[in-house]
């Protein structure tokens, strides 16, 4: 090979070098690896003979880089604004209609089981429920004095208006002196004649006949017992001439 042919191909090795360095110092920086110190893109080690190397980049420790990627928001229509889900929705579509009314109604008591019987009479009286087995004592007023259970008879006496005629502080049965009972009134009389009134649970023999607790049941032989206090209560309300009035 000539001289110029030797000058020639090593003109040509030394450019092919330059730009293979130049490539690689180009990719270096943009990756962010050429360290501090390192020469610039296109310098060309002058050291070098026949062939120039670029320096070893093995000796120097790689620098990590964290790239953060911001996204990218392409809008390609008008700006929607996005609000969170919700249910329902604020805006009323339809008038509030007002609540249904009923129809007004009465409230009535319901009615007493201890309430005067209907018909019954009107001022101061006595009130005796054969049904009920049950004795009214109403003032002139109209008020209820006191209202308690008898045993009475349902066959007798009979429905209508009485009038107290006799008392008797302490009797005996006409059939049987061994019956007998406390604050008798006396207001009517039986079929066969024999008087009918208001006493004390009679005694025979000096035992109760029966107890309070079955007071309201039809145990009577025609009169209508009561127990030791009402009996007394009668006795001292109903005198001669007070009005009894006997219903079903």
């Amino acid at each position: 090979m000539t001289l110029a042919e030797t000058t020639n191909q090593r003109y040509s090795d030394g450019m092919r070098r330059l730009l293979i360095a130049t490539c690689a110092m180009a990719l270096v920086a943009g990756l962010g690896l050429v360290p501090s110190g390192a020469p610039s893109a296109g310098a060309i080690d002058e050291s070098s003979t026949t062939e120039s190397t670029i320096a070893d980049s093995s000796t120097t420790e790689p620098t990590t880089t964290t790239t953060t990627i911001e996204p990218t928001t392409t809008t390609t229509g008008p700006l929607v604004t996005l609000v969170p889900a919700s249910r329902g929705t604020a805006v009323q579509v339809a008038p509030t209609l007002p609540p249904p009314t009923a129809p007004p109604t009465t409230m009535r008591p319901a009615p007493s089981p201890y309430a005067v019987p209907a018909n019954s009479g009107t001022g101061r009286r006595v009130v005796y429920s054969k049904a009920a087995m049950r004795v009214w004592i109403i003032e002139a007023s109209g008020n209820v004095s006191r209202t308690y259970l008898v045993s009475g008879r349902y066959a007798q006496p009979a429905q209508g208006t009485f009038y107290v005629f006799s008392r008797s502080s302490f009797t005996c049965h006409l059939g049987n002196s061994s019956i007998c009972m406390r604050y008798m009134v006396r207001f009517t009389r039986g079929p066969s004649g024999d008087n009918i009134g208001f006493h004390e649970i009679p005694r025979k023999n000096g035992v109760p006949m029966q107890g309070n607790n079955q007071l309201g049941q039809a145990l009577s032989a025609g009169c209508v017992r009561q127990s030791t206090s009402d009996a007394q209560f009668m006795w001292a309300w109903a005198g001669l001439g007070t009005k009894v009035v006997v219903v079903w």
